[in-house]
Order: C-alpha cells, then sequence, then structure tokens
C-alpha cells in the first residue's frame, strides 16, 4: 500500500454489526474477487474503475455502485490520481428478508445496474454515513438506513420475471451450497460434476454462467468470507489461514490483499486499536 493510500474498515453497532469500508487508494489494484454479502458503495473524489457482470465501469464523485453476494468484480483507479470512497457491505439474509417483505419473494434480490445514477439514493447513502460518523442516535441511524435499502429494492431491483435460469440450475445451486459448507476441504470437481449430473467442463461453464465464478474462485471468496469473521474474533493472521483451508499463509495474504486492499494482519489491528 502506498503513503498516500489508506483502507479503514469498522463495525456499527447501531446497525448489528454492519461492516462499513472508508478507503483511499491510487495505485493499487483489486483482482478479480466476491464478497458474501451486498456491497453498496459511493465514490467520494476521483474515479472508480471496475469490472463487473462482464462489463467495465467507471463511477465517479456521489454515484453508487451495488455490488451482489459472490458476484465477480475488480477495482483500480480511471482518470486522474486515484479514488476515494466509503462503502457499506449489508448481508444477503438481511436484503433477502427485505425483498420478503416487500414483494413476498424469498430470495436475494436482484439489482438491475452496476452504477446507479440517482442524486436522491446518493445523498440518502451519504446521510447515513454522516449518520454514523457523528455518532447519531441508532434509531434515527436504522431509519435512514431502512429508508435508503427500500428505496433501492424499489427503483432498482429486477423482477424475477426477466431472470433467466437454465434447467440445471437446481444442481448447480447444491454445488454453490456444497461449496460453501465444504470452505476448508478439498472438494473434487469430479465428484461435484457425478453429484450434479453433467460433466465437469459443463458444470465449470455453468456455474461460472450463474456466478460469475469458477467453483474453485467461488470456493476461495468463501474462505476469505469466514477468514474475515475469524480475524475480526482476535484469532492469528496463521491460524485463520489454517482453519479457513489456504494451502499456506503466504496464500492467504495473497488471496486476501487482492480482495480487501490490506494484509489480514493489518485488517485485524483496525479492531484492536480504537
Amino acid at each position: 500500500m502506498q503513503a498516500n493510500e489508506y483502507c479503514h474498515v469498522s463495525t456499527s453497532q447501531a446497525l448489528d454489526g454492519l461492516e462499513r469500508v472508508t478507503a483511499q487508494f491510487t495505485d493499487t489494484v483489486f483482482g478479480k474477487h466476491a464478497h458474501g454479502g451486498f456491497v453498496i458503495s459511493v465514490v467520494d473524489a476521483g474515479v472508480m474503475h471496475f469490472s463487473h457482470r462482464g462489463s467495465t465501469h467507471n463511477a465517479l464523485p456521489g454515484e453508487l455502485s451495488i455490488v451482489g453476494p459472490d458476484e465477480l468484480h475488480t477495482g483500480s483507479k480511471g482518470k486522474g490520481h486515484g479514488w476515494r470512497y466509503r462503502a457499506l457491505y449489508p448481508s444477503s439474509d438481511r436484503l433477502s428478508d427485505l425483498n420478503y417483505a416487500l414483494f413476498g419473494r424469498h430470495s436475494s434480490p436482484h439489482f438491475r445496474r452496476s452504477i446507479v445514477r440517482d442524486s436522491h439514493l446518493s445523498q440518502q447513502m451519504m446521510n447515513v454515513l454522516h449518520k454514523l460518523d457523528h455518532g447519531a442516535e441508532a434509531l434515527e441511524i436504522e431509519t435512514h438506513w431502512e429508508l435508503l435499502l427500500v428505496n433501492l429494492l424499489l427503483q432498482e431491483t429486477q423482477s424475477p420475471s426477466a431472470l433467466s435460469l437454465a434447467p440445471a440450475r437446481s444442481n448447480i445451486e447444491r454445488v454453490r451450497e456444497q461449496l460453501a459448507q465444504g470452505y476448508q476441504q478439498k472438494l473434487s470437481l469430479a465428484d461435484m460434476a457425478e453429484q450434479a449430473g453433467i460433466s465437469k467442463f459443463h458444470l465449470i461453464k455453468e456455474f461460472k454462467r450463474c456466478y460469475q465464478l469458477t467453483p474453485h474462485q467461488f470456493q476461495i471468496q468463501q474462505r476469505l468470507h469466514h477468514a474475515r469473521a475469524q480475524l475480526k474474533s482476535g484469532i492469528g493472521a496463521v491460524e485463520v489461514a489454517l482453519n479457513c483451508g489456504f494451502h499456506d499463509q503466504s496464500h492467504f495474504t495473497k488471496a486476501f490483499v487482492s480482495a480487501m486492499g490490506i494484509t489480514p494482519s493489518a485488517y485485524q489491528q483496525q479492531f484492536f486499536t480504537r
């Protein structure tokens, strides 16, 4: 990380431990990675360049970007010297519950656009962040957060009828569940393909079509998701690497930096030095 770069990670007690990030990057390039939940971010300065769902995007100051659970994406600077942004990380369960309350759908919502260019929604996002930064009362913070999420779902989600599901999707979903539960294990592609009733080649192809990741890439993202939780609980980085199925500490550190922009130890420090 360069001298003028930083990445501050924290959680909000008012929002049930919601994770948030405030960061500035100039030369850091994030490789392809995904998160276990949603990422809603707003650019404060510069241009954030990223790939998502097979296209490239440039988020400008004041614009929101949304990435869903397990959706592969990258990150780097666009024009200029870098970018500064703030992000909130609501869980898939949180938005699934809200999706059901609003529309009666027992599923995680699907947002139509990678970048949301709506001044009202951007202002709502900034209001939430302002309340968090200035220690507003919990009820006030919760109210602003709830309104932001509701308006995002009402304006930006895609109806189920517009989504195409392959006939073998249920089998692919079972493989995904197996990878999520067995993130520590060395799973066999042949065994998973047999369970799905398709060839290894078709498993990789269909899995990537559904989730923008190969089965192995998905498993790495699951390992990182659990690693972040263990680091926040105080478990040492070496032990976390072993617990989460990484080959060694070097492999763990490289994958973590690619996804988060900081080392596991630096990430952990931010939760125990306040």
